[in-house]
């Protein structure tokens, strides 16, 4: 999985078998709406927090490792450490997207003696493969699917799938050779530069993903569907040529850049024109060209959603678990209630310190996320007398400011992108002297003032 492209493997004894054109009647589980994770590109383990923040149940798909193909051999890159995965952590194996390996008789004898070796002889029982495998293969997949079974005698076997596949007649026996699939409904197709150039970008979760969703209502074998959770601001030329994904940015860069012009009639995301060459977290930008920011809004993740419980997903697996250098659109518990069919408000508090910083929190359930293109979020805090407030900095909020400087000024602004549910942030300490008793009131962006704690 590339930023791209995770719900409990379903592997009920009378589905073992089972193909995904198979005409005799099945029964119909009622889905499980607690969503799970692909954990990509991560070596360390989960922190208690990460792990708290996850609804009970969340089954998490975690990478292990990525596989190459060189003469005539696998060139592994270990990933994570066998002892990093937690009890609800299936392993995963990325395997390069050139075929090469179909072709040679013991490539899964070859695979099976690298993940022994990887596990010391404790291969786990149920381990998932991400491959994107040609349709014109997809019947030598499934051998090397069964290969691999019968190598580390697994009791499961769960592969990532494009969605395309299910039209393919070989489909067939893909699904008689895994436990479940996992097909995944984003980065679907490339957008078309002429489409860039006119101001129109695919959505990361939108119509095309739906139509998809509804194909694989035919599918017997369990599969889960799978949906995108992150963020992506792309580089393009302005003929609307694909430059490529910056890996480091964040929204306040965004927001403060003096060099981009949005675009306010792009639709499928927010589209800014580069006036001046510039350079963003270490990326050089040209005049002319195009940055285009894109993200999955809730409205839409509830249609996908809704769509694959009604083709017959018995989950839904989100790429990828918010974590290190990943920025994700949404937290495990708002994405467990647009799963349930909510549309969660957050739960945001300002508190003061005894150190006179300012402290704002998400207890949930639903986050504080921030539209695309639209300013950051404010926390204007109030009070009746001059001299309440000091120079001390911004700390974990974006920037800080006051109408008049601080000294004669009854009010002040700390602004961040967002607040997903669980997370804080506070201010440097001294921002409010405590000495007396003040009477403050805080307001979220223009909300009605209420006392401050």
């Amino acid at each position: 999985m590339t930023p791209r492209r995770a719900l409990p493997l379903l592997a009920i004894a009378c589905w073992l078998t089972a193909g995904c054109e198979r005409t005799a009647p099945v029964a119909k589980a009622a889905p499980d709406r607690t969503p799970a994770f692909w954990v990509w590109h991560r070596s360390s383990a989960l922190a208690p927090a990460e792990k708290e923040s996850l609804p009970a149940g969340s089954r998490l798909y975690r990478q292990i490792a990525e596989f190459g193909w060189r003469d005539g051999a696998w060139s592994p890159r270990a990933v994570a450490k066998a002892d990093v995965l937690l009890e609800n952590e299936i392993p995963v194996v990325r395997l390069d997207p050139g075929p090469a390996f179909l072709e040679r008789p013991d490539a899964a004898a070859m695979l099976a003696k690298w993940l022994r070796h990887h596990f010391q002889d404790k291969v786990p029982a149920s381990l998932q493969l991400d491959h994107d495998c040609p349709v014109r293969l997809l019947p030598r997949y499934a051998a090397f699917l069964r290969e691999l079974r019968g190598e580390l005698a697994l009791k499961e076997i769960s592969i990532t799938a494009l969605a395309g596949w299910i039209d393919s007649p070989a489909f067939k026996q893909l699904g008689e050779a895994a436990d479940e699939l996992l097909p995944m409904f984003y980065d679907l197709t490339a957008d078309p530069p002429q489409d860039i150039a006119a101001g129109k970008a695919k959505p990361m979760a939108g119509p095309e993903a739906a139509a998809w969703i509804a194909r694989w209502k035919s599918c017997r074998t369990p599969w889960c569907a799978g949906l995108a959770n992150f963020e992506r601001l792309s580089l393009f030329e302005a003929d609307g040529k694909l430059v490529g994904h910056l890996k480091q940015w964040t929204p306040e860069s965004i927001a403060r850049a003096d060099f981009l012009e949005a675009l306010p009639q792009f639709t499928g995301g927010t589209g800014y024109r580069i006036t001046s060459a510039a350079s963003l977290h270490g990326t050089q930008l040209q005049a002319s060209q195009l940055l285009i920011w894109r993200a999955p809004d809730a409205e839409s993740l509830r249609g996908l959603i809704a769509a694959a419980f009604d083709a017959g997903a018995r989950g839904i697996v989100w790429f990828a678990l918010p974590g290190p250098g990943l920025r994700a659109a949404h937290s495990p518990s708002h994405l467990a209630a647009l799963a349930r069919g909510e549309v969660p408000a957050h739960g945001v508090t300002a508190k003061l310190e005894s150190n006179g910083s300012i402290v704002l929190r998400n207890a949930g359930p639903g986050d504080l996320s921030l539209a695309l293109g639209a300013p950051l979020h404010r926390l204007m805090l109030r009070s009746h007398e001059a001299g309440t407030f000091t120079t001390a900095g911004p700390g974990e909020f974006a920037e800080v400011a006051t109408p008049l400087p601080p000294k004669f000024s009854h009010e002040i602004v700390l602004s961040f992108p967002r607040l997903l549910v669980g997370e804080e942030i506070a201010s440097e300490s001294g921002l409010i002297p405590v000495r007396g008793v003040r009477e403050l009131q805080w307001s979220l962006d223009d909300s009605t003032p209420a006392p401050l704690p």
